[in-house]
């Protein structure tokens, strides 16, 4: 039963981490594009060139998939906002025995809302259109469920992963203690002021 389970939350991750890495790939690509359509805007209203009705539109939208996607991926590298005081004064163990899991189904049950709600919200927005493109606007609103079922399979793979580890499953560990101590962090930014400050700005020999 062990082996059956291990192999599950192998699939489960590698199958999670493809989807992010083309998620990251997507939103990447999403921003560039609501980078060009908002710079078309500003060029055409200040030339007077030619007209962009739907540079608005294709920002927006654009902004929308970004916004889902890139959710999906930062939960999968653990780059949200967390605070831990709390939790660093809590016994050893405690969290991760009794804590985490609580954590990660409250978690999996508010993505499962955000799928389900947002599949009903895409699907009343079906017979909509945008002004500008005549787009259906199930197109936007897709983002919503999109969004909240990447990031519930992220919780799944991560609670897989906490209960039978693999090497596909993610550092991050969404509701772990296990996480980057911050003396760390802290060291690694300081490094990296130093890499983009050659003037010694912070004085700093």
């Amino acid at each position: 039963m062990k082996n059956v389970m291990t192999l599950l939350s192998l699939r489960v991750n590698q199958l999670t981490n493809a989807l992010m890495k083309v998620s990251l790939w997507a939103g990447i690509a999403l921003c560039l594009l609501m980078t060009a359509a908002t710079l078309g805007q500003v060029f055409c209203r200040f030339t007077n060139l030619f007209t962009f009705e739907t540079s608005e539109e294709i920002a927006r939208f654009s902004m929308c998939w970004m916004a889902m996607l890139g959710s999906a991926v930062a939960l999968r590298q653990g780059r949200h906002l967390g605070v831990r005081v709390i939790v660093d004064r809590l016994p050893d163990g405690l969290y991760d025995k009794y804590l985490a899991p609580v954590i990660h189904l409250v978690m999996l049950a508010f993505f499962l809302m955000v799928m389900v709600k947002g599949w009903a919200f895409a699907m009343r927005g079906a017979a909509q259109h945008s002004p500008a493109m005549d787009l259906p606007m199930i197109y936007p609103y897709l983002a919503l469920p999109v969004g909240g079922a990447l990031m519930a399979l992220n919780v799944i793979a991560d609670m897989l992963q906490d209960k039978w580890p693999t090497n596909a499953g993610s550092d991050a560990q969404i509701a772990s203690t296990v996480m980057e101590n911050l003396a760390e962090v802290a060291a690694d930014c300081e490094k990296e002021t130093e890499i983009f400050d050659p003037l010694n700005t912070t004085g700093k020999s």
